[in-house]
């Protein structure tokens, strides 16, 4: 009796080994071509500020002289030279000896016109959407497939939480030694070595791994909204998941009507370079925030009258620039123009330390100040969304933040080599996949885990689609 019970656990465990060793190759088959896609798009954008720097060099560096005009001045040039655009963005120069970069709207196109505040010339007009970084930018954040490819990098990221726990199972040791666990083995060759490298390089860089795809799901296409909206549901009673501290405006504007989406929408149709990308279009928490109306909608919906649109002139959120702490925390200032009549002016003060954030929303009529969020009107998860973010971005702790990042990267795409070398040379003739028989089912933990990863991110639903799927072709030639 005791045999066969040893026996028949001997089989479970056989079983177990099997489904476990077909879930993460079939993982790491399906996830490869996008995650390698991702790494390498992700080290070199922890380094665009320092390529842009270098491409754009002969549009951005400039020699001062004299004092710069302000921003106001700026402006009305502007609208001399290109009468027929729109001004979108401003984004204020790192240094002295950088021009101003002015974002316009053509009726044909968006333009980026390098300023030169000192003399007002234009040093440069380019196409944003056509520069290394923005599509290094949309390849990471939608595999330049627009909303589709949002969704595809969503869903293998999340899968990727699934494949370093199957990755982890099959590492997991029976015996307890340094070589072949720890580290490589030094005479080990064929599939021996590329195993160790691949199990030992991905246990390094599994947590690092794990932490990039979580900080970067606030950002996701359908994740990311919906992890949003459970904050704004829940304020004000569960105020520490919220964006803000309880998603409601201060007291001075609470009479004024919001629209939570509004900001975001309008934002979005004057910006032909935005995707989802970490980090990508401010901070996370004034994208989700609702914006307040200037003074002229309220008034003019209350009574039903119309107004005539102005054009909104920048000398009225200029003052506003010395409340921000830049001798403190750097540079990292943008200022948004009103994209309709209902819209305000808004300073986004993003630096790389995430604690030093900061937006203010001005009435691009009165010039008052509608609105201040900073630091300390975060929400405690708000707090940690933004720190992952600039983190992720390897801004948080300077530059070795940035050589981290990049070493974990490289130890990832390294173990991914590893690991295709070893399925390659592991894989049968004809078949693609280990062998999966009717019994073999996946242990427990993993088996909770899923379901736990599942309810967290609901596309991985797509993965046991695809899963049933295969199941039913598993008996055709190309898996056997």
């Amino acid at each position: 009796m005791t045999e066969l019970s040893n026996l028949n656990a001997d089989k479970k465990a056989a079983g177990a080994m099997r489904a476990v060793f077909f879930w993460h190759g079939w993982s790491a088959l399906m996830i490869a071509p996008v995650l390698l896609v991702l790494l390498l798009t992700g080290s070199a954008y922890l380094f665009d500020r320092e390529f842009d720097q270098w491409w754009q060099q002969d549009a951005l560096e400039l020699t001062p002289k004299g004092t710069a005009v302000t921003l106001a001045q700026q402006q009305d040039f502007l609208r001399q030279q290109y009468p027929d655009w729109t001004i979108n963005r401003v984004v204020l120069p790192d240094q002295p000896v950088h021009a101003v970069r002015w974002q316009m709207t053509a009726p044909d196109a968006v333009h980026l016109i390098y300023l030169d505040p000192y003399r007002l010339q234009v040093k440069a007009d380019i196409d944003p959407s056509t520069q290394p970084m923005a599509i290094v930018r949309r390849l990471h954040g939608e595999l330049m497939a627009g909303t589709t490819g949002g969704y595809i990098v969503e869903w293998m990221s999340c899968w990727t939480l699934f494949l370093l726990l199957t990755g982890g199972w099959l590492w997991w040791p029976k015996h307890w030694r340094l070589a072949g666990v720890l580290v490589p083995r030094k005479r080990s060759d064929g599939r021996v070595h590329w195993r160790d490298w691949h199990a030992v390089l991905a246990l390094i860089s599994s947590l690092a791994l794990a932490f990039l795809v979580l900080s970067g799901m606030p950002w996701s296409t359908f994740w990311g909204q919906q992890f949003a909206k459970l904050g704004r549901d829940f304020s004000p009673e569960w105020h520490w998941v919220t964006p803000s501290p309880n998603f409601h405006l201060p007291d001075t504007v609470k009479s004024r009507a919001v629209d939570p989406h509004h900001e975001h929408q309008a934002q979005a149709a004057t910006d032909s370079a935005q995707v989802h990308v970490t980090g990508g279009n401010g901070s996370w928490v004034t994208q989700q925030y609702p914006a307040p109306q200037p003074a002229h909608v309220q008034h003019s919906e209350l009574h039903g009258l119309t107004s005539e649109p102005q054009q909104p002139d920048i000398s009225k959120a200029e003052p506003y620039l010395t409340r921000l702490a830049l001798e403190t925390y750097g540079p990292g200032v943008r200022i948004f123009y009103p994209a309709t009549e209902k819209d305000v002016f808004k300073i986004n003060y993003i630096p790389d330390k995430a604690e030093g954030q900061r937006t203010l929303y001005i009435d691009p009529d009165s010039g008052e100040l509608l609105d201040d969020i900073g630091w300390q009107r975060y929400s405690a998860l708000a707090k940690v969304v933004e720190w992952g973010t600039m983190t992720h971005l390897g801004r948080q702790y300077g530059a070795w933040n940035q050589w981290l990042n990049l070493l974990f990267c490289i130890l990832v795409l390294t173990a991914l080599i590893a690991g295709l070398t070893l399925w390659w040379q592991r894989k049968k003739p004809g078949r693609w996949l280990p062998s999966l028989q009717s019994s073999d089912t996946l242990p427990w933990g993993l088996k909770l885990s899923l379901l736990l990863l599942v309810m967290l991110f609901p596309l991985l639903v797509l993965s046991m689609f695809a899963f049933v799927l295969l199941r039913f072709w598993q008996n055709r030639s190309w898996l056997h």
